[in-house]
C-alpha cells in the first residue's frame, strides 16, 4: 500500500493560475503544485496583456512592487479597424483601474514561481504520470514521483482542462479558432506601446510591441480555413499578407519574417454546475475553468482572479462556499459570452466569410451560455 504524504491542496499545474493559488493558501495551508513539465516552455508564451484592475490582485499576492520594478510597458492607445474600415482610437487612460501593462510573459512567470517557493509551497514538477482516485474525503495521487493525498484537489492545468475531463466533467469547446503568431526582433529602442487591432474577411490580427525588444504578431482564424495551413508553414507570407492592412504596415516595415506558430484559441469553458460531479473537494481554476477568445484580453487576469476566489472558498470550507464560487464563475462566464458576442457582431461587412457567420450566428452562443 502507498505511503501517501500529506497536503490540504494539491493543485495541478504550475501556470500563472495554479502558482497564484498556491502563493494566497500559505502558510496556513499545506500546498503542493504538480507540473507535468520538467523545464519551462523553450519559446515565449503569448498572452501579454494585464489590466490595471491585476494590481489589486498582485497586491494580496504581496507582488506589486515586484512586477512595477520587473520593466514591464505600460498600456498605451488601442486603434483598431473592426466595425467599419477606418481606424478608431481608444486611449488606455479611459480605463478607472489605469491602462495595464504590456508583460515580459517569461519574466512575469518566474516572478509568480519565485513567490510561490518563497512562501512555503511545494512544487515538483516532470509529473508526466498521475493515478486518481478519491477514497475515505481523500484525493490520493500516485505520481511518477511519488504520492500524495489532500481533501482538496484543484484543476489549473490550462486550457485541455485535462484534469476535469478525467474525472468525468465536460466542456464547450466548439470553436475552431486558432491563433497564428510569431515575435518579431526590432529595435529595443522602440518605444511604440500601441495595440494594433484588424479584421478582414479570413479572422482578426492584432500586434503590439513587448518589453524585451520583439514585436508580437498575431492572427486568429479557422484551423479549416485552408489559408490557415499556408500562413502556419510560410513566415514570409504570413507576414506579407499582415503588411497588405495600412494599419499593420505603418508598424511592420523593415522587419524580418520569424518562425510562426500556432494554437487553439477559441472559447472553452467547463460546465461550472457540475463541479461536485468530480469529487468533494474539487475546483477548476483558470483556463481549466474558462479559457478566453483572445478578443476579450482577459485571459491571464481571470487566472489570478479565479485563484483568489478559489482561495477564499478553500479557506472559508469548500462544503460551505462551493455554492458561492460557482455563482461567480458561472456570472463571469455569462458576462464574458454577452460581450465576445457583441464584439463579433462588429464587422459586418465581412458578413458573407465563414469565419465570421460562425460567430454571428446566436445558436452558437447560446450552446456555450
Amino acid at each position: 500500500m502507498a505511503n501517501y504524504r500529506p497536503f490540504d491542496v494539491v493543485i495541478v499545474g504550475a501556470g500563472p493560475a495554479g502558482l497564484a493559488l498556491g502563493t494566497l493558501l500559505r502558510p496556513e495551508q499545506r500546498v503542493l503544485v504538480l507540473e507535468r513539465r520538467a523545464l519551462p516552455a523553450s519559446s515565449p508564451p503569448i498572452g501579454e496583456s494585464l489590466p490595471g484592475a491585476a494590481a489589486v490582485l498582485l497586491q494580496r499576492l504581496q507582488l506589486l512592487a515586484a512586477f512595477r520594478e520587473s520593466g514591464h510597458r505600460e498600456r498605451g492607445a488601442a486603434v483598431s479597424v473592426w466595425d467599419e474600415d477606418r481606424p478608431v482610437w481608444r486611449d488606455a487612460i479611459q480605463d478607472p483601474a489605469g491602462p495595464g501593462w504590456y508583460l515580459d510573459r517569461r519574466k512575469f512567470e518566474q516572478m509568480l514561481r519565485r513567490r510561490a517557493l518563497d512562501v512555503g509551497v511545494t512544487l515538483e514538477e516532470g509529473c508526466k504520470q498521475m493515478d486518481i482516485r478519491h477514497c475515505q474525503a481523500q484525493w490520493q495521487l500516485d505520481t511518477t514521483l511519488g504520492s500524495f493525498s489532500a481533501p482538496v484537489l484543484v484543476d489549473a492545468t490550462g486550457r485541455s482542462g485535462h484534469l476535469g475531463r478525467r474525472l468525468g466533467l465536460r466542456r464547450y469547446a466548439d470553436d475552431p479558432l486558432l491563433c497564428l503568431y510569431c515575435f518579431l526582433d526590432q529595435a529595443a529602442e522602440s518605444q511604440d506601446a500601441t495595440m494594433r487591432i484588424q479584421a478582414d474577411s479570413h479572422g482578426w490580427w492584432y500586434t503590439v510591441n513587448l518589453p524585451y525588444g520583439q514585436r508580437v504578431l498575431a492572427y486568429h482564424m479557422d484551423v479549416d480555413d485552408p489559408l490557415c495551413r499556408r500562413l502556419l508553414r510560410r513566415p514570409d507570407a504570413f507576414l506579407a499578407r499582415a503588411r497588405e492592412h495600412a494599419l499593420l504596415a505603418e508598424v511592420l516595415a523593415g522587419l524580418a519574417p520569424a518562425r510562426v506558430r500556432g494554437r487553439p484559441a477559441g472559447s472553452s469553458l467547463l460546465e461550472v454546475e457540475q463541479l461536485p460531479k468530480a469529487g468533494p473537494g474539487f475546483l477548476a481554476i483558470g483556463d481549466a475553468l474558462l479559457a478566453f477568445d483572445p478578443l476579450a484580453s482577459q485571459g491571464l487576469f481571470h487566472s489570478l482572479a479565479s485563484a483568489a476566489s478559489a482561495a477564499k472558498a478553500i479557506e472559508s470550507g469548500l462544503h460551505q462556499s462551493l455554492g458561492a464560487y460557482q455563482q461567480e464563475m458561472q456570472a463571469v462566464s455569462q458576462r464574458y459570452l454577452w460581450h465576445l458576442k457583441a464584439s463579433y457582431q462588429g464587422p459586418r461587412r465581412f458578413s458573407h466569410s465563414t469565419f465570421w457567420q460562425r460567430r454571428q450566428q446566436t445558436a452558437n452562443w447560446g450552446r456555450m451560455g
